[in-house]
């Protein structure tokens, strides 16, 4: 699971940060699809999805980070195009949590709820702008094939003290 944030000095400007937005969730959406994750929802200005719904699959958590890694290249040339029209720079904070929730409809979207949901948001929520913040559990999920930076043991609100770490890249 992955939420995204750019920051809140963004909104600030309203129909350029709309435009903007946009621009950058229907790449999101592109790369969600090919990585085979579900989109969840936006939030503002947050990007949730999910991987491991519908099909059971050993992979589900790196074709989340390897989502989450391209989500970082795309901003990055968003930000080329940004500077180059005098505008700020986005940063991403991502973080990426591993493990049991509940998926369903409510109304007519498709929703998901659970600890591993409230989870993934502290692992955001602590991130720092730039990084991919994964919980040790993805870790154990990607068996050896990530480039991590151990982030030491965090707080994270509600629920105790985590050993984290930052996503670099991945092996092929």
């Amino acid at each position: 699971l992955m939420i995204r944030r750019p920051p809140r000095s963004t909104l600030d400007r309203s129909s350029a940060a709309a435009d903007v937005y946009k621009r950058q969730f229907r790449g999101f959406d592109k790369i969600v699809e090919k990585h085979k994750i579900r989109k969840v929802k936006t939030i503002g200005d947050a990007y949730m999805c999910v991987g491991g719904i519908s099909e059971r699959r050993n992979s589900h958590a790196k074709n989340v980070c390897v989502a989450a890694l391209d989500m970082l290249q795309f901003v990055e040339g968003v930000n080329l195009q940004q500077e180059v029209l005098g505008n700020e720079r986005w940063e991403l904070r991502i973080g990426i949590h591993s493990g049991p929730l509940i998926a369903g409809t409510s109304g007519n979207a498709f929703d998901i709820w659970g600890d591993a949901v409230n989870i993934a948001s502290r692992m955001e929520s602590s991130s720092k702008p730039g990084k991919i913040h994964i919980s040790e559990k993805t870790r154990d999920y990607l068996e050896g094939i990530g480039q991590l930076t151990s982030r030491g043991e965090i707080k994270l609100k509600g629920k105790g003290v985590w050993s984290t770490f930052f996503l670099e890249s991945l092996n092929s």
